[in-house]
Formats: structure tokens, sequence, C-alpha cells
């Protein structure tokens, strides 16, 4: 289902979603998005609805958690690259003081100036900080192999059907 994105009264675990846009002509986007909650206090509200802005009454205010979301595109079907990459940096922007810059400014580092490796046997490795243990590897099949589903996380997939259905799935991408 659908779920709206809006500030909640209790805090919820980071998620990550993979999506792929297709445009009119068969281009393909992939998307990796983390959701993550951040705290922040709220007005509170009067019987009569009106919120109260001042803390005149003593009343603490409401705690929120207000969604935010680290989306990255591309051409390239790197999604499990950059769910590690998207996890790293928010681990590294929430429980240390190593970063300098803000968030926006990294993940605009890996779109700009971290170079897709050429096709074939290379691969490119990025690591965020010293501090955080995984490397992350980015690499591409041999040009007249395209393989774009290898980098899929497809643990949710083996998790929620049945060996009919995963085959069934398999041969449709096959057959695409």
């Amino acid at each position: 289902g659908t779920e709206l994105i809006h500030p909640t009264l209790e805090y919820k675990m980071p998620r990550v979603h993979y999506f792929v846009l297709t445009d009119s002509m068969g281009g393909k986007l992939y998307g990796t998005a983390l959701t993550v909650y951040e705290e922040f206090k709220g007005e509170n509200e009067n019987e009569s609805g009106r919120k109260e802005s001042g803390n005149s009454t003593g009343e603490e205010k409401k705690t929120y958690y207000a969604p935010r979301v680290l989306t990255l595109l591309s051409t390239y079907p790197y999604l499990t690259a950059f769910r590690t990459y998207l996890t790293q940096l928010y681990r590294l922007a929430t429980t240390t003081n190593c970063m300098t810059s803000p968030i926006e400014r990294y993940i605009q580092n890996i779109c700009s100036e971290v170079p897709a490796p050429p096709p074939g046997a290379f691969e490119v490795e990025l690591i965020i900080h010293h501090s955080l243990p995984a490397k992350i590897r980015f690499w591409a099949p041999p040009a007249d192999q395209p393989i774009p589903y290898v980098s899929l996380p497809f643990q949710e997939l083996f998790e929620c059907l049945d060996i009919g259905n995963v085959l069934f799935a398999w041969y449709t991408l096959a057959c695409e």
C-alpha cells in the first residue's frame, strides 16, 4: 500500500526503498531512497485546537519525528552500493562528529565526482570515512554481456515468494 510521509509521534526505524523510473524512450533511472525520521519539538495545542508557541503553562512541547528522505538516482543499477553509501553516510552524520560538510555535499560528491567504472573487469572502490568498516564497490559487467539486475537486493524476493513465482519473475526479467 501507499504510505504518506508526514510527521509522527512515534519513532520509526530507517527504511530503504528501491525504484526504477522509465522514460518514454525506454531509458531507465534507478533509484535508492533512505527514509529516516528526525526528532523535533512541535507546538502544543490547547483544547480549542489553537497552537500555543509559548511554554507558559509549564508543559513540555510534544516530540515529533519528521521524515527526511535521502535519494540517489542513476542510469546505472548500483542499488546495493547506493544503499550501503546512504546508510553509512547517515550513520556517520548521526553517530559521529566527523562530517565537516553538510550531508547533501557528500551526496553531491558521489553524483558528480566519483567516476562510473568502465564496462568489464574494472571496479571503483569508495570509502566514506576510515572509521566505517565497509568499502563500497561499483562494478560494471562487460559491454557485450549487460546484466542490469545483478545489483538488485534479492533477499526480499526470496523471503516473500515461493519458488514457482521466483522462477516466473526471473523468466520475465530475462524476456525484457
